[in-house]
């Protein structure tokens, strides 16, 4: 099923090597008079957005978040998604301040597993106006037919229930200029207790801001890769594949 595939993918992930500009703590004097860019991770103004992948599956998604609540520079986020297809949940929430960010990830995927991720995320800022977010995480995976799932292939695994899995991730966005931007993430994680597994996600999203009737939304292009590989009940690997390209609107309130 290519929505968990994709799900547990995007939860785990391993480091990126940052791009030879220099960088530098991105923090701000003043949240409250500092404007995010729309795909900053710490941007907590309303948003509602809708996407379809290449299959047809809409994701529906809406949040917000606040900005002071601990610091005149934190910012606080949260929103919720749903797969209507597959009918897995998702909620996530962090919280930027000082000392960078933190959060959590709860994934529900539907007859299969809950999925628990919690990690630390560091803002960069660079001389050409390209941020970057590394983050360190660790996930617990817990459902015991979930990883005869993940991987679309229905093997038989040793009969492990659950996962803990060690990742890092980069997430890099560049603005071109007012209207047009650009988003990279990598992942790759493995599992070091229950269920053998490693996984890897690369994604690339190029966003065109418009106005309808004076309102602001974001049109975004998104391709995915993913790949999972599970060791099922006779020490083997299995391996899945699968490349996703999506269109989504994201109004921002």
């Amino acid at each position: 099923m290519k929505n968990i595939k994709n799900a547990s993918l995007s939860l785990i992930s391993t480091a990126l090597v940052l791009a030879s500009t220099s960088v530098f703590a991105d923090q701000n004097s003043d949240a409250n008079s500092h404007e995010y860019h729309d795909a900053d991770p710490r941007n907590s103004s309303l948003r509602a957005a809708v996407f379809s992948d290449d299959e047809g599956e809409l994701k529906l998604l809406a949040g917000g978040g606040a900005s002071g609540l601990t610091s005149d520079i934190s910012q606080t986020v949260g929103f919720a998604e749903y797969y209507t297809q597959s009918e897995n949940a998702r909620l996530r929430a962090a919280h930027f301040d000082s000392f960078g960010g933190v959060y959590v990830d709860v994934y529900q995927l539907k007859d299969a597993a809950n999925m628990y991720t919690t990690g630390y995320m560091l803002p960069l800022g660079s001389e050409d106006g390209t941020l970057f977010f590394p983050s360190l995480n660790y996930t617990y995976v817990d459902g015991g037919d979930a990883y005869s799932t993940l991987n679309g292939l229905g093997v038989p695994l040793e009969g492990n229930e659950e996962a803990h899995l060690g990742s890092v991730n980069m997430y890099a966005l560049h603005p071109w200029n007012d209207t047009h931007f650009s988003v990279f993430n990598i992942n790759l994680g493995s599992s070091y207790g229950g269920a053998e597994m490693q996984v890897a996600n690369l994604m690339w999203l190029q966003g065109i801001k418009t106005k309808v009737k004076d309102k602001d939304f974001n049109i975004m292009f998104e391709f995915k890769y993913d790949v999972i590989s599970v060791q099922n009940e006779r020490g083997i690997d299995e391996t899945s594949e699968e490349v996703t390209a999506s269109i989504g609107i994201d109004y921002r309130f």
